[in-house]
């Protein structure tokens, strides 16, 4: 159906068991605890707590939990409130309701990613589906379920789920393989719940098969687990089974001892679902007894109950039906004004992308002209430098020519002066070679003319350390004669030499 998909909001304040404030004894014992997420989470426990044995004050824990919830942004807790209101309806038979409350729970978990709390749910919806008949999806739930819980220790529960459903399709071989894989689980993980569970579906799998003694056996085993845990529900059913299996071996005494096991349960919790099978198992114990009249007071009983039942399925249906419809108006309204919002800011932020682009370009292009303006003056600059470096150029261009003008003046005057050189050394060595000729021979004319004088005055200086000093004076007179000489063939010499030298320049 299309509005079990949508979060009644205000079912909640049109159901008859649902109320949106705490009982005055929890309001006093969570007096100034502060409203947080651990404050939904320890009322969340507290109405799982209170499923056992007053599944309508669970469910008006959790209907605060829920109308809380959304107003700390704690959807964890809220999606943990929506299962705990479905199982406080699973309680008491009412599966239709349980159904919805745990499909809005799945969403939640399926939008957070939570795959074990998804898991859970899928479980919950299987077990719905199972109660009302719908094997198919019931199996298709509990698969799903099983997936996710590939490497999670809840797996007994979903494997014992799903070990039921093949006994209501009187599957009694995979019953047992997946029974007994979730009872060496179980016991794996010390889970007595889920043990007391297994128990039970093996006792009515060996029921079904005839294997009585064991059938009772497992039944014994169950109940024990079952007032262990407190689990009266629980307890209720296997007293209904175990009272059906005395029923069919016509062990009537035992069959009445423990329907009346049952009706004593059911008078301390809401069960109307398992009444109306206490009601039908009273009326059929009656028939085969012959008490009639007592038959047709506890049929009448059933079918009473049975119609209550569902008058009351049928009222809250519209309730519900009425309360989604108007939740579903509210939506619709949130869901436009959501829309025109996110047009809204879309269009805003399509603004603030357009500004910021154009803020950017801005930057961008006054970037660039800082750039250009900068690089102008460096050109400019530039530009003045070259000018500056031409006109130096031009002007050692023109020195340079200049030069080089004076050089080849210069250059042609030298290759002239060389050219007269040349002329002038060819004659000057022609002279000095005519000179050094005539030289050589006057030097060997006049040193014969200065040997004799010279010769002279060495043998007198000799005879002059050897003579007798009486004679010394005479050999003085003929060493200054000597000396004269050799000065005036000096001076002649120097004259001629001087003469023949000036003579050729």
């Amino acid at each position: 159906m299309k509005f079990i998909l949508i979060i009644p909001v205000v079912i909640i304040a049109t159901l008859g068991y649902a109320q949106s404030t705490l009982p005055d004894s929890i309001q006093q014992r969570y007096k100034g605890i502060k409203q947080d997420s651990n404050y939904v989470i320890r009322l969340n426990d507290l109405a799982t707590d209170y499923l056992k044995n007053d599944p309508a004050l669970s469910r008006r824990i959790a209907s605060y939990v829920i109308d809380i919830s959304p107003k700390l942004k704690f959807t964890r807790g809220y999606a943990r409130g929506l299962t705990v209101m479905g199982n406080s309806y699973w309680y008491e038979g009412i599966y239709e309701f349980a159904q919805n409350y745990y499909l809005l729970a799945a969403r939640q978990y399926q939008n957070m990613n939570d795959s074990v709390g998804l898991s859970q749910v899928y479980n919950n919806i299987g077990e719905v589906n199972k109660r009302l008949g719908e094997t198919t999806k019931a199996l298709e739930y509990l698969s799903r379920s099983l997936e996710l819980k590939k490497n999670d220790s809840t797996r007994d529960i979903t494997l014992y789920n799903i070990g039921e459903l093949y006994i209501i399709t009187k599957d009694f071989a995979k019953a047992t393989e997946y029974i007994r894989q979730s009872l060496s689980l179980a016991k794996s993980n010390n889970n007595e719940r889920v043990i007391a569970y297994d128990y039970w579906s093996l006792a009515r799998i060996k029921m079904e098969e005839g294997f009585d003694a064991e059938a009772f056996s497992y039944f014994g085993l169950a109940e024990d687990l079952w007032k262990k845990l407190g689990e009266t529900r629980s307890l209720i059913q296997t007293y209904q089974d175990i009272a059906i299996a005395y029923r069919k071996r016509g062990r009537l005494d035992k069959a009445l001892e423990y329907l009346n096991r049952a009706s004593a349960l059911e008078a301390r919790i809401q069960v109307h679902d398992l009444k109306v099978t206490t009601y039908f198992e009273y009326y059929k114990l009656d028939s085969i007894q012959g008490n009639y009249s007592r038959a047709l007071y506890y049929l009448s009983r059933h079918n009473a109950l049975k119609d209550s039942v569902y008058n009351l399925l049928k009222a809250e249906q519209i309730a519900r039906v009425q309360a989604i419809y108007e939740t579903d108006i509210h939506e619709r309204e949130n869901r436009d004004l959501r829309m025109e919002k996110e047009l809204r800011e879309t269009e805003l932020n399509f603004q603030k992308v357009v500004v910021a682009a154009v803020s950017s370009g801005l930057i961008i292009a006054g970037i660039l002209v800082w750039l250009l303006i900068r690089q102008r003056r460096k050109i400019l600059v530039a530009n003045r430098d070259l000018k500056s470096k031409n006109e130096e150029i031009y002007n050692q261009k023109n020195a340079i020519e200049s030069q080089a003008q004076a050089l080849r003046r210069l250059n042609e005057k030298l290759q002239e002066l060389n050219r007269s050189l040349e002329t002038r050394i060819d004659e000057r060595s022609k002279q000095l070679l005519l000179q050094n000729q005539k030289l050589s021979e006057y030097v060997f004319v006049n040193a014969h003319k200065l040997r004799a004088p010279v010769a002279s005055i060495l043998g007198l200086i000799n005879l002059l350390q050897q003579v007798d000093p009486n004679e010394q004076p005479q050999m003085i007179e003929h060493l200054k004669t000597c000396a004269d000489q050799l000065d005036v063939i000096i001076r002649e010499i120097s004259n001629d030499l001087e003469a023949a030298v000036f003579k050729h320049y």
